[in-house]
């Protein structure tokens, strides 16, 4: 009869899991595509380079990074606090070991973002935010435009970090 029971509560479990993972996977690319709906895609060169579109300028009440990178970390601790839950919950090695995997993909993408903001930063770039995601790292630099030197220079950090092919990186200009 216990065995009976434990199946169940496996079953409910898998399905717990399964449903928080596509409930983070919506909310990711949700908001990743929310970034990039105005901006126009510059194709001239190997690498993408996306500009932002000509828009009337809007009284800033905050940073655009700043504020990104808020709801960003935001997003990332309830995934986190998400994933501590099943962690606790976990009544089986198999479902454990996918929870403590996906903690530490979260941890390692968190620092890895965190580590190509900063070396394109100390490449005299005002601000940078870095997206990585399972097919590309996208970038969005504080500058008024971006020249082929300076995504030449934003594509080599990246690369070298993530390990991403060029053609797989998109870099774009944020005033």
């Amino acid at each position: 009869m216990r065995v009976f029971h434990l199946k169940k509560a496996m079953r409910l479990l898998a399905a717990f899991v399964g449903i928080g993972v596509i409930i983070v996977v919506v909310a990711a690319v949700f908001a990743y595509g929310r970034e990039y709906r105005g901006a126009k895609v510059d194709r001239t060169n190997a690498l993408q380079v996306i500009r932002p579109v000509a828009e009337a300028p809007a009284p800033a009440v905050s940073d655009f990074f700043t504020e990104y990178r808020l709801e960003r970390d935001r997003v990332r601790s309830e995934r986190s606090d998400m994933l501590r839950e099943v962690l606790k919950n976990a009544k089986t090695d198999e479902s454990r070991q996918k929870a403590q995997e996906a903690v530490l993909k979260l941890v390692l993408e968190k620092q890895r973002e965190s580590e190509m903001e900063n070396l394109i930063k100390a490449r005299g770039f005002a601000d940078a935010l870095v997206f990585v995601r399972d097919n590309g790292v996208s970038a969005v630099v504080k500058t008024q435009a971006l020249n082929r030197e300076e995504v030449m220079q934003v594509a080599d950090v990246i690369g070298r970090v993530s390990g991403v092919k060029p053609e797989d990186i998109t870099i774009s200009a944020k005033p």
